[in-house]
């Protein structure tokens, strides 16, 4: 993971698109899922030679972990709090049931001298097992609901392990010094224990952190234009993102928020610009071998370290009032 962090950092501070590689780490995590399930569904039908082996197997076998459970019926936790307003497992087994069930009556509806006949066909070392096509139906749904579990997972996850290193680096880039800003750990924004759950980043103007500058910072690009609402809303000073509308960003001039494009080649300038018309003492980054940079960088940066470097600026700025 943190290899792949780093190439990340790298793509997106040279101004390249960083999705190739989050994608890497999906379908990496894909293919090892399927072939696990697939693993799970050979034992069980060899174990299992009743017609009502899925259900007995992965819908009403309380050993299945929930996460799965969900998959084999077909649907994601986000769908059953949807559907149900919770996700006790009890529900989701009563739904998971009922949605394998709607596929055994879409197949009686189906013409089937019109379309083409699945029945997948699955080995594993010396047990081999054929799906009818009732089966292989629902299979492709389990699959189906496991990618977009692990899909919107990575998204998120990379998002939260990427964003403090990224800012880190930039700051180390520009030699800001590290007692000048704080880097808002996650647990105290999910906590509700700052005053903007969206701050990323704050860098103090003055000693007595009366004159700050808030900054933002999401992945997302033009494909999301909400962000860039929340972002006028929230008032932030600075808001990073990989791409934005140009009206977003005249919105944003009007109300002092300055946006800035990572997917620009230029983005670690403008923000040393900004920054430095700000009154913030930074250096010029150098935009020549940044790969060799955010391996050193990074390799300094310490989750723990910037965790409590919060709690000691709050306490120092406490002292000073």
């Amino acid at each position: 993971m943190e290899k792949l962090l780093d190439k990340i950092i790298i793509a997106i501070l040279k101004g390249k698109d960083h999705r190739p590689y989050v994608l890497q780490t999906i379908n990496k995590r894909f293919t090892d899922t399927v072939f696990d399930l697939l693993k799970l569904i050979v034992e069980a039908r060899n174990r299992n030679k009743k017609d009502s082996w899925w259900a007995d197997e992965f819908l009403n076998n309380a050993s299945i972990p929930k996460r799965e459970l969900l998959w084999f019926g077909g649907l994601n936790n986000k769908t059953v709090a949807n559907m149900a307003n919770t996700t006790a497992r009890e529900v989701c087994v009563d739904l998971g049931k009922k949605n394998v069930e709607s596929i055994n009556e879409l197949i009686k509806e189906l013409d089937h001298n019109n379309i083409p006949k699945i029945e997948i066909k699955i080995k594993y070392r010396e047990k081999e097992v054929t799906l009818t096509e009732r089966e292989s139906l629902v299979l492709l749904n389990t699959i189906s609901a496991m990618k977009l579990t692990l899909q919107g997972g990575a998204w998120s996850e990379v998002g939260k392990k990427v964003e403090k290193r990224l800012l880190f680096a930039i700051f180390e880039m520009m030699s800001l010094d590290n007692n000048s800003y704080i880097l808002v750990p996650e647990k105290m924004k999910s906590k509700g224990l700052v005053g903007n759950r969206e701050v990323d980043a704050v860098i103090f103007k003055d000693k007595n952190g009366k004159k700050l500058i808030k900054i933002e910072l999401k992945l997302l690009g033009i494909g999301n234009p909400e962000i860039g609402d929340e972002a006028l809303a929230r008032g932030v000073e600075l808001f990073l993102t990989d791409r934005m509308t140009p009206m977003m960003i005249e919105e944003g001039k009007k109300k002092g928020i300055r946006f800035i494009e990572l997917r620009d080649s230029q983005a670690l300038i403008k923000i040393y610009e900004y920054l430095n018309s700000e009154g913030i003492k930074v250096s010029k980054p150098s935009l020549e071998n940044i790969e060799e940079q955010v391996k050193q960088i990074t390799q300094k940066y310490n989750e723990e370290y910037e965790d409590t470097k919060i709690m000691k600026k709050a306490k120092e700025l406490v002292g000073k009032k």
